[in-house]
């Protein structure tokens, strides 16, 4: 399988680690011999057709000269490369139209997809869809909200049999850790700081605080596990770059979280916001850099998954099943 990888962040260098340090073992194990054969950041798209050398790849990034490893490529020409898969794990933009496009282009020259991008699949999840039908391609996205943790593949395969009664997840380890650093007294500038060397908040933090990134999340799960065609528009969401009690919250000795809530049945909920945790809610053993949700269901009861940390190689390596998924 040739995969094309577009995006070498936190994220993108994760996998590009994960697949070279893995060919021989995901070869034997799943009979998945993965080959890069194209890798795309901000500046150059890189393209050899026997597959890169993802050492070099990683050693040239740092040197930030990716254009030395081998031939350089015009972006829109990764849709006409003999590739199986477009990988994209390219920053959310604030329209997600380009991203969008980016799919549908590759449906349309018969690729798959598996996506880590939240924008492209929160604003324009309708046309994403209908594309990936219409040209039987599919579309892995597991990456996109939880990180590390399984959701959409859990559901999809082991949750069949039950109806979701209501979805409440932690799904933003960014906002939540500033959130938890302010409470202990941190200001607020240093824990953005602090989650920026920690690799888990970007350069433009703003979309993570002001409750943006989780209101993206929030979309996802909620066509991906009710089956709907939520927009932004339809989720009420609420972010910390103005919290006026934040002094109370701190003497209250109550735990605090951001948290996705969806509801099913008539009058669906789709939230996220700030919420009060009782201590023993099992959300609560969470901390604030877990990634994990409470799924309340009809058959299955009551579902708690959660990693204690999530980090960029938690989420490259959903990135990664999801590939192996797909070969």
């Amino acid at each position: 399988m040739d995969i094309s990888l577009v995006g070498l962040g936190h994220i993108g260098k994760a996998v590009v680690g994960i697949l070279n340090e893995n060919h021989e073992y995901f070869k034997s194990k799943f009979n998945a011999d993965i080959r890069v054969i194209s890798v795309s950041d901000s500046r150059n798209t890189i393209y050899d057709k026997n597959g890169l050398n993802l050492d070099k790849v990683l050693m040239y990034k740092e040197r930030k000269e990716l254009d030395e490893v081998a031939e350089v490529i015009g972006m829109d020409e990764i849709y006409s490369l003999h590739s199986d898969i477009i990988v994209d794990m390219s920053p959310a933009t604030k329209d997600g139209i380009a991203g969008m496009k980016m799919y549908t282009g590759a449906f349309e020259a018969g690729k798959h997809v598996v996506t880590s991008n939240k924008a492209p699949l929160a604003l324009h999840w309708n046309e994403i869809m209908e594309s990936s039908l219409k040209n039987r391609k599919k579309i892995l996205y597991e990456s996109s909200v939880g990180g590390g943790v399984p959701l959409f593949n859990l559901n999809k395969y082991s949750l069949k049999s039950s109806k979701l009664l209501e979805f409440r997840g932690q799904v933003s380890s960014t906002i939540n850790f500033v959130l938890n650093q302010m409470i202990a007294g941190v200001d607020f500038h240093e824990a953005i700081k602090t989650a920026q060397n920690m690799g888990i908040a970007e350069t433009d933090y703003r979309d993570d605080t002001n409750g943006l990134d989780g209101a993206r999340k929030t979309v996802i799960i909620a066509n991906a596990l009710l089956g709907k065609d939520y927009t932004l528009k339809d989720v009420a969401y609420e972010g910390i770059d103005n919290i006026k009690d934040i002094n109370y919250m701190k003497n209250s000795g109550e735990v605090y979280r951001v948290l996705s809530h969806i509801t099913g049945g008539k009058d669906p909920v789709v939230e996220s916001k700030i919420f009060t945790i009782k201590q023993e809610d099992p959300v609560a053993s969470m901390d604030s850099l877990s990634m994990g949700y409470l799924e309340r269901t009809d058959n299955n009861d009551d579902l708690t998954v959660f990693e204690k940390h999530d980090g960029p190689l938690e989420t490259a390596a959903q990135v990664v099943n999801d590939i192996l998924l797909l070969s």
